[in-house]
């Protein structure tokens, strides 16, 4: 499946062109490169060409026959004729070898033209004439041999009149018998004159008009004619390595394909920040770059969403995506920061249990949380921390790295712990893992009203989108809407990588990240503000 299964448009084969134009360009100057490469290293070539002319005699060989125009057949027998084993044999006789030329009809005219290629202009010169003048010799030769034997009848014929008018000498009733055989026997002698004359005239039907030339200029290689060519060549073979990887390519990279591919509309473009080149370095775009495309995308998509809470409950939602490295996390402290700067008491949750991240954005650490809480060992309202700087922001991190996550969020604790969060706040924001490499995105949509999918343009394949949208659907999970993240990218050069597999992670959780990265101090992040009651 590919991004254009719909009919093709101009635009369609624009955009296609614009994101594939590397391989266009790489491959039309590689074209070109070879092109010239081979103009001023290969050896010169010399190309001669004799031209003949093939006339329309009589034939000759039938008395009273009359001149008939030469037909296209005619001169295709003759083009057979120029390389046949005869004229060859006859030119290896002549020059020691037989170097190959090609004979073409010149236009639509009745002349042929024999050229030879040899790395010496005397020698194609010389190739082009030893076919010509041996094709000429040939037809001619052909010719006088059929004419021969057709005079030699008509002299037997005459002969045998004569005889017979010998026989009538002296004979009763045999002056008229001898007038018809007088008659018959002039008309034979007028047939043998008028052979003998046309013979002498025209012999062979074939005629050598323009004797072959030394070139003075090499026929190859010419370096512009064969660096347009190479890069004409280039410029094709670009266009349909660009097609087929097209069609061959699975990812996503406009927001029709996203909304066929997941079944629900995209609410958010969001843009690669320029300046967020190492992606090991959590950002809040929304708090470093308030005034950047991308925040205003998240603003875009706080708007989206508060209108999908008009028509319909939502309180909690999970935000999630198909596979690893597609930025759900950093898409879900972008929102919780734009809510929370609306006026809206948010929370943001980490259930992440197997790579906890969220604390990176925000500088807390998350060796204490939800797991600690769920285990016993801690309440929750100690659990939920306040983030500095936000009044209305507050995190419950995920706590100690379980070995068992699915089972623990599956439990009768985890579905009373969301259900109370979403009487306490405005909204609450769920981190989960991954939909596709583990279970625990599908156990915790249950437990939300809505869920948000993110995926990564140029890297977030519609197969995995797809199959996504199935795994929510079988737990009639309401996904109300997409974000296409990283718009300005189509590569996959940036993105964290998850421990899923197959394997649970047995690392410790991941030590706390300067807050400093936000602009805010540690110790407002760890105590400053106040727990949401």
């Amino acid at each position: 499946m590919t991004e254009f299964d719909a009919e093709p448009t101009f635009r369609t084969y624009v955009v296609l062109l614009r994101r594939r134009k590397w391989w266009v360009i790489s491959l039309a100057l590689l074209g070109l490169a070879l092109s010239l490469a081979f103009a001023f290293t290969a050896r010169k070539q010399y190309s001669a060409t004799a031209q003949v002319l093939v006339q329309s005699p009589a034939d000759q060989t039938t008395p009273g026959a009359t001149q008939v125009p030469v037909t296209q057949t005619d001169v295709e027998t003759e083009l057979t004729l120029v390389t046949s084993a005869p004229i060859v044999d006859s030119v290896r006789r002549q020059l020691g070898a037989v170097p190959g030329v090609t004979a073409s009809e010149v236009g639509q005219t009745n002349v042929i033209a024999i050229t030879a290629t040899s790395h010496s202009p005397q020698q194609a010169a010389r190739i082009a004439n030893a076919y010509a003048r041996d094709f000429v010799a040939y037809r001619v030769t052909t010719a006088t041999q059929n004419l021969t034997a057709a005079e030699a009848q008509l002299r037997t014929q005459i002969s045998r009149l004569a005889d017979q008018l010998k026989t009538l000498h002296g004979r009763a009733k045999s002056s008229a018998e001898a007038a018809a055989l007088f008659s018959q026997q002039a008309v034979l002698k007028e047939q043998l004159a008028q052979m003998q004359v046309s013979g002498t005239v025209n012999v062979g039907g074939v005629e050598l008009v323009t004797p072959a030339q030394p070139p003075a200029s090499p026929s190859s290689p010419q370096p512009a004619k064969d660096a347009l060519l190479g890069l004409v060549v280039g410029l094709l073979a670009g266009l349909g390595a660009a097609f087929l990887r097209e069609s061959l390519d699975d990812r996503l990279s406009s927001k029709e394909a996203a909304e066929r591919a997941g079944s629900a509309p995209v609410l958010a473009l969001v843009p690669m920040v320029p300046s967020w080149r190492r992606r090991q370095r959590a950002m809040v775009v929304a708090l470093t770059e308030p005034t950047s495309p991308t925040a205003e995308s998240y603003r875009s998509l706080r708007t989206s969403l508060q209108f999908t809470r008009q028509e319909r409950k939502l309180r909690s939602l999970m935000v999630t995506s198909p596979a690893a490295s597609e930025g759900k996390t950093s898409t879900l402290a972008n929102l919780g920061v734009v809510f929370a700067q609306a006026g809206e008491r948010v929370l943001m949750v980490s259930c992440d249990l197997r790579r906890p991240r969220l604390g990176e954005f925000f500088g807390f650490e998350e060796r204490s949380g939800l797991t600690t809480v769920l285990s016993g060992k801690q309440s929750l309202a100690d659990a939920i921390q306040p983030v500095g700087g936000h009044e209305r922001l507050w995190a419950l991190p995920a706590g100690q790295v379980p070995p068992n996550p699915a089972e623990l969020l599956n439990g009768p604790a985890a579905h009373e712990i969301f259900a109370g969060l979403a009487e306490r706040f405005d909204l609450v924001l769920i981190d989960s893992p991954p939909v596709l490499p583990v279970t625990d995105a599908v156990i915790l949509a249950k437990d939300a009203d809505a869920t948000l999918l993110v995926v990564a343009a140029g890297r977030t394949s519609q197969g995995d989108l797809q199959r996504s949208a199935e795994k929510l659907a079988q737990v009639n999970a309401r996904v109300v809407g997409l974000v296409l993240n990283e718009t300005s990218k189509q590569t996959s050069g940036y993105g964290y990588r998850y421990g899923y597999g197959g394997t649970y992670m047995s690392e410790p959780p991941l030590p706390a990240v300067p807050a400093q990265l936000n602009g805010a101090g540690a110790s407002a992040h760890r105590g400053g503000g106040r727990r949401a009651k």
